[in-house]
C-alpha cells in the first residue's frame, strides 16, 4: 500500500500529501480507473488514477469548488473523514451519536463538515447499521 516517494526513500517524518493518502487507499480497491477525471486539478498528476479511483468509492471529495487540492497536505479531520469511509464507520448525524462521549473544545461545532468523523474516530464505541444504510447508530460507548 505504500511505497514511499521514490529514489529508494520513505520520507518517514514528512508531511503527506491528499495525493498521496488518497493512493494509498485506492490500492485497498486495486484496480485502474475508467473515465474522465473527477477533478479538474488533477489531469497528468502522477496520482490521477489512484485519486480518481478513490473518489469513485466515495471515500474522498473535492473542496466547495470541486478541486481536490492533490499537492495540499492532508489535514488531521480529512485524514479520519477518509479512514472513516474506507471502514465503512459514519455516523448519519448527531443523533446516531451518544451522551458522554470524548469531545473536544474545538470540536463542539456539530454544524462543521468534520465533527462526526472526528467524534467517530475519536470514540470506541457498539454501534448497529441503520436499516438499508451506509450509516451507523451508536448503541454503546466502549470504556477508554
Amino acid at each position: 500500500l505504500v511505497k514511499g516517494r521514490g529514489n529508494g526513500l520513505y520520507a518517514p517524518n514528512a508531511p503527506i500529501t491528499r495525493a498521496e493518502f488518497a493512493t494509498i487507499a485506492a490500492r485497498l480497491v486495486g484496480g485502474t480507473y475508467e473515465g474522465a477525471d473527477m477533478f479538474p486539478d488533477i489531469n497528468g498528476h502522477w496520482a490521477q488514477n489512484y485519486i480518481n479511483l478513490a473518489a469513485k468509492t466515495g471515500w474522498i471529495q473535492g473542496d466547495a469548488s470541486g478541486k481536490f487540492r492533490p499537492d495540499s497536505f492532508i489535514t488531521r479531520a480529512e485524514a479520519v473523514t477518509l479512514i472513516n469511509r474506507v471502514l465503512q464507520r459514519l455516523p448519519e448525524n448527531k443523533d446516531s451519536l451518544l451522551p458522554g462521549m470524548k469531545t473536544f473544545p474545538d470540536n463542539l461545532d456539530t454544524g462543521k463538515w468534520y465533527y462526526l468523523p472526528i467524534q467517530e474516530a475519536a470514540n470506541s464505541h457498539d454501534y448497529e447499521r441503520i436499516t438499508d444504510s451506509i450509516y451507523e447508530k451508536w448503541t454503546k460507548l466502549q470504556q477508554r
